[in-house]
């Protein structure tokens, strides 16, 4: 994983190097620092400026509290690139609600699987290429298709649009289907009126109260997957198209 400059926070050095090893052989991180406290791990920020990922127990000795290491990155000339991924033996919702309040990027609860690890990394990089990507409004009335399987296939209006992935408006998804985190199949119209098809993943469904036309009350927000070479060329020349001149950033 290009310019992924890791830091594990651990009083367990076999935590560590279990970590140690998923990022190196799973993710291909290219340089892997070790603490064993939040006080240790201070320090190591203070001469590694690079670092733009950071996971660290909860449980720890010493006078800084890994919550105290999370407010110093925020500080830091790495703060809007920077993860911090808290992980901790304690299951009690209270201490994952705590987490989350204080800002962490996620939140990881101990013992747990490579994959799980694997899986919530990938998961931020895919929202932070998703938060970067310059996303383009539909200048122009724009009718899409989005299909679950061959019986459910539902009508929308495309609210806006990016490399990797777009919003929209339909009526006929509803926030309580259970469709979040589903793949999906988005059918697009290209100028000449050929559709292709991009598959998605299904990352937000959200019901507008304040929307005053009943058949686009609920958006949903997709991430396209598996955007080959070929679907890409369609895939820019399709937004070129909805957008007109009109872009603004995600």
């Amino acid at each position: 994983m290009l310019q992924s400059n890791a830091l594990v926070v651990d009083t367990s050095i076999f935590m560590r190097g279990y970590i140690r090893e998923i990022l190196q052989q799973e993710l291909e991180f290219n340089k892997i620092h070790e603490a064993e406290d939040a006080d240790d791990a201070f320090q190591v920020l203070k001469s590694e400026r690079a670092i733009n990922w950071i996971f660290s127990s909860l449980e720890m000795p010493g006078l800084l509290s890994p919550l105290d290491l999370m407010e110093t990155t925020r500080n830091g000339p790495n703060s809007t690139r920077t993860r911090f991924i808290l992980m901790s033996s304690n299951e009690e919702l209270v201490t994952r609600e705590i987490a989350i309040r204080e800002g962490v990027s996620d939140y990881l609860c101990k013992p747990f699987a490579p994959d799980q690890l694997v899986s919530t990394v990938h998961r931020l990089v895919g929202l932070a290429k998703r938060r970067d990507a310059e996303r383009f409004k539909a200048a122009l009335s724009c009718e899409i298709n989005i299909g679950f399987d061959s019986f459910h296939h539902y009508g929308a209006k495309l609210a806006d649009i990016s490399m990797t992935g777009c919003r929209i408006k339909t009526s006929q998804v509803k926030p309580d289907s259970g469709y979040v985190d589903d793949y999906a199949t988005v059918t697009l119209l290209l100028k000449n009126g050929s559709p292709f098809d991009v598959q998605a993943k299904i990352k937000r469904v959200e019901f507008s109260e304040s929307c005053t036309d009943p058949l686009s009350n609920t958006e949903v927000a997709v991430e396209f997957v598996n955007v080959i070479p070929s679907l890409k060329e369609k895939l820019e020349a399709f937004i070129c198209h909805v957008s007109g001149a009109e872009r603004h950033n995600s």
